[in-house]
């Protein structure tokens, strides 16, 4: 069977972390099936085909583009695929034939990042008429899909009305990278005060206005600072005119986007890690705090409790008080008890595996052949 992957995300977070981790297993795990990858000139490289059966492509088309929409199709059915795995909703309108399609969250049905284009507010909503076009297409006429969780498959039902049975749960897991990262990672820490942690992008769902809200509160009584460790054009600027609005610009910290090796030590060296977010496809920071032996705290929705049960600290992230007040308690634990905490959410790391999940993923391939 030859099998094609839109990897031309390889180098990005999220999506790029699930192709990384995916084609490494898929490489180990299968034997005998055909394997074309398709990546652009910036991570051509990168890639390196562990034998004769994996072969690279250079496709140098940007994704959410009309060229995507013509010219990518005629490349994929050149190589006359069996099956074709788009990671993400941008699937050509017009490839003919069979493809898995990974759905990671829908967050974009929710939030309107409008704010932060650079375009006419126009063309903007154009682009936006267009990915829901894009995604309703992609569901539609894909053999199967995959999610990344059983939350992210709900909000698939409900959105685009698709039969339970075509969507299947393939779980994230703790990219293997950062786990070799921390095993010869030299512990540096970056900052000479107590601070708690929040890692990743400052989108409007990340719900960090209401985050510095609370970190307002918390400053009557303790003087914890906040760093942040991540990075955009627009939203990250915009937060820390914010803070200075609130008057805490002095307590918090902008990292910038870091490396597995810095966000090993911002994790190791934090009091814990904060996750505020109103929506989530799955939460890979909260993985990568515990695996450092950092707590997570994080908001109270559906996705975080099917992962973690009742295993972390949970607050109401519409709320700053309540946001504040379970902070302070955080803040509060003696060792013993914080220890216990992260010795007891450990456990559920071991039930998320790439290769479980690339193992799930190859009997799909091999399913969907035979359809």
């Amino acid at each position: 069977m030859k099998i094609g992957i839109d990897a031309r995300l390889y180098t990005q977070t999220g999506v790029g972390r699930y192709l990384r981790n995916i084609i490494e297993q898929l490489q180990r795990l299968d034997k005998k099936n055909e394997y074309f990858i398709y990546l652009r000139k910036e991570e051509f490289d990168l890639f390196d085909p562990q034998n004769t059966r994996w072969k690279k492509r250079l496709v140098e088309i940007p994704w959410h583009t009309v060229k995507e929409q013509f010219l990518l199709p005629k490349i994929l059915l050149a190589d006359n695929l069996d099956l074709a795995h788009f990671p993400y909703f941008n699937v050509p309108i017009f490839y003919p034939k069979k493809y898995l399609l990974t759905i990671h969250d829908l967050i974009v049905d929710h939030f309107d990042t409008g704010r932060a284009s650079t375009l006419p507010m126009p063309i903007f909503k154009i682009k936006r008429w267009g990915y829901k076009l894009s995604m309703t297409s992609a569901v539609k006429l894909a053999t199967i899909i995959t999610a990344i969780s059983q939350t992210t498959k709900k909000e698939i039902i409900s959105h685009y009305r698709v039969k339970e049975d075509r969507i299947v749960v393939t779980y994230d897991a703790l990219d293997e990278n950062f786990r070799k990262t921390y095993g010869r990672c030299r512990p540096k820490n970056y900052y000479g005060f107590p601070y708690i942690l929040y890692v990743g992008n400052a989108y409007p769902h990340k719900n960090l206005e209401r985050l510095l809200e609370a970190l307002k509160i918390i400053h009557r009584s303790n003087k914890i600072k906040l760093v942040l460790a991540g990075n955009d054009e627009y939203f990250y600027p915009r937060l820390k005119n914010y803070a200075d609005k609130l008057g805490v610009g002095k307590e918090v910290y902008f990292f910038g986007e870091a490396n597995d090796e810095q966000l090993i030590n911002l994790y190791t060296f934090s009091e814990f890690l904060v996750f505020p977010s109103l929506m989530e496809g799955f939460g890979l920071p909260s993985l990568e705090a515990l695996y450092c032996n950092r707590l997570p705290v994080v908001a109270d929705i559906p996705v975080f409790r099917e992962i973690w049960g009742d295993n972390l600290v949970f607050f109401n992230p519409n709320n700053a008080f309540i946001i504040a007040e379970q902070i302070m308690k955080v803040l509060a634990y003696g060792k013993k008890r914080y220890e216990m905490l992260v010795k007891k959410a450990k456990k559920r790391l071991d039930y998320f595996s790439w290769e479980k999940t690339a193992k799930q993923t190859l009997r799909l391939y091999e399913n969907c052949f035979c359809l």
